[in-house]
């Protein structure tokens, strides 16, 4: 069963029940107020009758049939017909003249005779019409001496009862009507926005990343179809990134690979003698392992943070030495490009933390600076100790990060620039490292200008984790 449907079905019958509720209360109402009033009514005038009857007529058992045509003059009502019966409960009188013959057993009159008065509902057995009859005792010194009765018949109050439910029938049925129209046009409203999200989802589940949610929708459906979409920017951009990446991945491992082979062709086939040339592709060939190696530790690095297995091992060391052993270790490609390296506050500082992985942020930020940065420019590496932290930033002369490109590029995979080495998981890899060491990674860049990245973290992350 459809959603459209439910709402349907479920408003209608909240409905339906309120009304035959209300049509409950309002026929009850009517009812006590039409039967119940004509009831009182006779009762009230019956009680009255006797009454007078006792105090003015002075009736005794033996001149009760000798005053019968008072009584019925006196006493009588057009609405309904008069009956006098005798104390024995036979009828002595009658307002319409018809006198049947026999007792009268009706609850009415056993009623009159035992508790003082009595009301019935019923049939009379004689023309099948519902009637209403109330009966009063005449009493004379404190003796019941005859039964003073009065029926009317219910045929006019049935007639104006049934027209009345008829008329309310008509006006629950009227506003089930509406309710009908009104909750279709409004479970649609509420569904449509619904059915096109599931479509939309079942468009993006067999490959249609570009589906979309077109619905102007007001309210929560108007954030909930923009926060849709949003997802599906995000998956498209990650479908992107992904085959960037295995784009990108295939690419850095052709490249050290041929390099690697061809080289090792080159040793085989050539002259062994020539130590020169044998010197040179092994060179080769080890700096492209070396890279091979870092690649696949990012790459391992990246499947431990995927499966929540990426861990760190705090233990005391000296940061300052570790600062000055990596920049060393970057020498080399530094030379090469002519740069200068300045290390500020270059003080000694002991850390707990995972040395490794720090030594690993350390190399990548550095690095970075070195491979972004121009000839003959200056990289300027510092770091200061806090109360309780540290602050570590490494600033370069380079081109700098466009601004639209600087929120994504500590993202997985994310490469500003297309044609730069690399998969896009060193900066990623490295908020990683420093998250979890409960630091954070800082960014900043001017266009032209350079970058600057770092990171602040705790000076004893081993006792923040409990160790």
């Amino acid at each position: 069963m459809g959603i459209r449907r439910r709402l349907l079905i479920q408003n209608l019958t909240l409905i339906t029940m309120t009304i035959l509720l209300f049509l409950g209360i309002v026929t009850s109402g009517i009812y006590h107020y039409y039967y119940n009033g004509t009831a009182e009514i006779l009762q009230n005038h019956a009680q009255n009758s006797a009454s007078f009857a006792k105090r003015y007529s002075h009736l005794s058992t033996y001149n009760l049939r000798e005053n019968l045509q008072d009584l019925q003059s006196n006493f009588s009502i057009d609405q309904a017909e008069t009956q006098i019966l005798s104390g024995s409960g036979r009828i002595l009188s009658s307002s319409t003249g018809f006198i049947p013959g026999g007792k009268m057993e009706y609850p009415d009159v056993k009623d009159a005779f035992s508790k003082g008065k009595g009301t019935w509902f019923g049939t009379n057995p004689a023309t099948g019409e519902r009637i209403l009859a109330v009966s009063v005792p005449l009493e004379s010194s404190d003796k019941t001496i005859g039964i003073l009765r009065f029926v009317t018949s219910l045929e006019g109050l049935d007639n104006n009862f049934q027209t009345i439910l008829i008329a309310l029938s008509a006006i629950g049925i009227g506003i089930l009507a509406i309710v009908f129209v009104v909750s279709t046009f409004f479970s649609r409203i509420i569904t449509e926005p619904v059915i096109e999200l599931t479509n939309v989802s079942n468009r993006m589940a067999e490959g249609d990343l570009e589906a979309r949610v077109d619905g102007h929708y007001k309210d929560e459906f108007h954030t909930l179809s923009q926060t849709f979409n949003n997802m599906g920017k995000e998956l498209l951009q990650t479908e992107k990134m992904k085959n960037e990446f295995i784009s990108s991945v295939s690419h850095e491992l052709r490249t050290p690979l041929t390099s690697i082979k061809g080289w090792s062709e080159t040793l085989q086939t050539g002259d062994p003698e020539n130590v020169e040339e044998t010197k040179t592709g092994l060179s080769i060939i080890t700096k492209e392992t070396d890279r091979l190696i870092d690649m696949v530790e990012e790459l391992l690095d990246f499947s431990r943070y995927q499966n929540g297995t990426f861990e760190i091992n705090p233990s005391p060391f000296h940061f300052d030495q570790l600062v000055k052993e990596v920049v060393l270790q970057l020498d080399k490609k530094r030379r090469q490009k002519e740069q200068e390296v300045i290390v500020i506050h270059d003080e000694p500082l002991k850390l707990v933390a995972d040395q490794n992985r720090i030594r690993q942020v350390l190399l990548n930020l550095i690095e970075n600076a070195i491979k972004y940065s121009g000839r003959n420019s200056t990289i300027t590496v510092r770091y200061e100790k806090g109360e309780h932290d540290l602050t570590f930033e490494v600033e370069d002369e380079g081109e700098g990060i466009e601004e639209e490109h600087l929120q994504h590029v500590s993202t997985l995979f994310y490469k500003a620039n297309e044609n730069t080495d690399g998969v896009g998981l060193g900066l990623a890899i490295c908020k990683q490292i420093i998250e979890h060491h409960h630091g954070q990674l800082l960014i900043s860049s001017n266009k032209q200008k350079g970058t600057r990245v770092g990171f602040t973290m705790p000076l004893n992350v081993g006792k923040i984790d409990g160790q």
